[in-house]
């Protein structure tokens, strides 16, 4: 377990400065392309990434459980991704008729559905190919390239395109798949390597085989899809009944939330380890390792939320005052709420997922879409895009407490207790007051150090509760390598 944690760490760093680079982009992207533009490209990403997940068809997450319990047989782990590919290329080309067919209700233009198509197919392979890297546990590597380098390179080509004086969207849509078509080139030739000769399209499959695996996709694309159409249709909603320009609004706030993930997201480096744990019937480190990344996240997650409690609007005003309503301080607050609770509950979804379980993720976001559907009507006539908000952190926290009941009754996993609720109390009640005490007494004259000085502030105190709590372990190690 101490590589998990390992390639957990290293996932973190990379997480973090890649998702620095992103948001730094997004911030000049928000500002460059006004808001409309800005949301009519959030519109275009998003189109994108619902119909991946159609390509695809749950190959991805599949071969991440496939690969994991196959990875030192070349020729099997060489037939499930030829077969994956051929498949999802063969997917995207039915797609493309449809998109072709359907763009004016898409709201596509007719000049940019070329663009569109060419994105989907880079981005189509990209998922393919991650999938299998993740299986073999190359998690740190696929970290490198979607995160930091793909976001570095974006910013990159977005410069280059600037002083060439392109403007509008086709700027910010040509920086994507430049950066996208170097690291799918760098993808196959680390694929080329871990598989023993150039990769090709043919396979040995039996029928049975391909039966099973795509049985197994298709329940795993069915829930990737409601997944993602939870994490969209907020955004899909808000362009079809208010306009672009709330889109715009609204993805702003989604900015700063994201920023929550980058405390969760290393920890699918766990999902390999689910599976094969699973399969040596070793519930109970499964149990074991879910409470340390639990009371890890905790204390990770707890003071970003009270950053965009007391923060929000200084926030906002990085992307430009036209960011900084009151509806947009209010949305960014409940969806911290939403994803709070969500990086608290653990990699629960991930579980059911890698257990053979994953009919029952499926149950739990076709219940948790319909419900968003349903508020969103409801509450967007009424609040506007802070209804949207309510809507979409209603299905997020019903979703999430689903699945831990789930988790319990199906394989006796249950990472809680009464300790994890006084640590989530404690912690919550010391950044509360720890935020009113900074706030009052950090008053600098410039917008970025009274977010840095007051951010670094509230990891320092956390830092040393957590030091202080811990004083006992911490001894006792360093007590150890003196030894030694």
């Amino acid at each position: 377990m101490n590589g998990l944690y390992k390639r957990v760490s290293g996932t973190f760093l990379i997480k973090v400065l890649g998702l620095g680079i992103a948001f730094i982009f997004q911030i000049v992207l928000s500002r460059v392309l006004g808001v409309e533009e800005y949301g009519q490209y959030t519109i275009f990403i998003t189109y994108i990434n619902v119909l991946l997940i159609i390509a695809v068809l749950g190959m991805d997450r599949n071969l991440i459980k496939e690969i994991a319990k196959v990875s030192n047989d070349k020729i099997k782990s060489r037939n499930l991704l030829s077969f994956s590919i051929k498949v999802s290329v063969a997917l995207f080309f039915f797609i493309s008729i449809f998109v072709y067919l359907f763009k004016k209700g898409l709201d596509i233009p007719s000049n940019m559905v070329h663009l569109f198509l060419f994105m989907l197919l880079i981005k189509v392979l990209i998922a393919i190919f991650d999938g299998f890297l993740q299986g073999v546990g190359l998690v740190v590597k696929v970290t490198f390239l979607n995160d930091l380098l793909n976001n570095f390179l974006k910013v990159l080509f977005f410069i280059i395109l600037i002083s060439l004086n392109m403007k509008g969207l086709h700027v910010a849509l040509y920086s994507f798949i430049g950066s996208e078509i170097i690291t799918l080139l760098l993808r196959m030739k680390i694929v080329s390597k871990l598989i023993g000769r150039p990769l090709n399209l043919k396979d040995d499959f039996s029928l049975s085989e391909k039966s099973k695996f795509m049985k197994y996709s298709i329940t795993v694309a069915l829930i990737a899809g409601i997944g993602l159409l939870l994490q969209n249709v907020d955004k899909i909603m808000i362009a079809r009944l208010l306009d672009l320009s709330n889109v715009g609004i609204y993805k702003v706030t989604q900015n700063y939330v994201s920023l929550i993930s980058v405390f969760v997201a290393p920890f699918v480096a766990f999902w390999p380890i689910i599976s094969k744990l699973y399969n040596e019937n070793k519930i109970s480190e499964i149990e074991n390792e879910m409470k340390k990344i639990v009371k890890i996240v905790i204390y990770l997650v707890i003071p970003m939320f009270f950053i965009f409690l007391f923060l929000g609007e200084n926030l906002l005003l990085i992307f430009g005052e036209v960011y900084t309503t009151k509806q947009a301080q209010k949305v960014l607050i409940i969806l911290a709420f939403a994803f709070l609770v969500d990086a608290i509950s653990g990699p629960i979804g991930s579980i059911l997922t890698m257990t053979n379980y994953a009919r029952y993720i499926l149950i739990n976001n076709i219940i948790c879409l319909f419900l968003n559907i349903i508020f969103n009507f409801i509450f967007i006539k009424i609040f506007g895009i802070v209804g949207v908000a309510i809507a979409t952190a209603i299905s997020i926290i019903s979703n999430n407490l689903i699945s831990i009941i789930e988790v319990k009754l199906l394989l006796g996993i249950f990472s809680y207790d009464y300790k994890n609720l006084i640590q989530i109390i404690s912690f919550s009640l010391i950044n509360y007051v720890s935020s009113i005490w900074l706030i009052k007494i950090i008053n600098l004259n410039n917008n970025y150090l009274n977010i840095i000085v007051f951010s670094i502030s509230l990891y320092l105190i956390n830092l040393c509760i957590v030091i202080f709590i811990n004083r006992k372990v911490i001894i006792e190690k360093f007590s150890r390598k003196k030894v030694i």
